[in-house]
Formats: C-alpha cells, sequence, structure tokens
C-alpha cells in the first residue's frame, strides 16, 4: 500500500461518496428555505473535506502499522461526520 498511484485511486472512489452523500440527503429530506439549505449545503462540503482530510491522515498510519481492516473502518465512520453537523443544525417544522 505504499503506491501512491493506489491511494489516487481509492481516494477516486472514496471522495464521490464522502461529497455527495450529505448532500442528496439535504435535497431529498430538506425542508428548509433555499438559502437555508445553500448553507447547509456548504456547511456539509467543508465538513466533509475536513472530515476526509483526517479519515485518510488516520488510514495512511493505520496502513503504515500494518491495521488495514483498522483504516478500512475509519474510512467508512468517518463518510457519517458530515451527517453529525446537518442533524445538529436541522430545524424541525
Amino acid at each position: 500500500m505504499d503506491d501512491p498511484v493506489i491511494w489516487i485511486i481509492i481516494i477516486a472512489f472514496y471522495a464521490p461518496l464522502h461529497f455527495m452523500l450529505p448532500v442528496l440527503f439535504l435535497f431529498i429530506v430538506g425542508h428548509e428555505t433555499e438559502t437555508m439549505r445553500k448553507q447547509l449545503i456548504r456547511r456539509a462540503l467543508i465538513d466533509a473535506a475536513l472530515s476526509m482530510v483526517v479519515a485518510f491522515a488516520l488510514a495512511v498510519l493505520l496502513v503504515n502499522n500494518s491495521q488495514i481492516a483498522l483504516a478500512m473502518v475509519v474510512l467508512i465512520l468517518f463518510m457519517l461526520a458530515p451527517f453529525i453537523r446537518i442533524f445538529k443544525n436541522r430545524r424541525v417544522i
């Protein structure tokens, strides 16, 4: 897993899911006004970017310590990180 091409392939498949799941959730379930929805989407994208950086930093460290299974679990769990702010900032109508 030291080959950079492998990490580029992993990021290429991981990034669209990581960014699109929160945005799709906001489009499908959202009852907010257009302005509020845009703010929530912007915040979700920022959260997704930050959590993706942290997730890959942890995954690289874990893979270097020969803990590949735990690295995969970390990547999957960090996909849920943007949803924390979404649920925290949602207004119940």
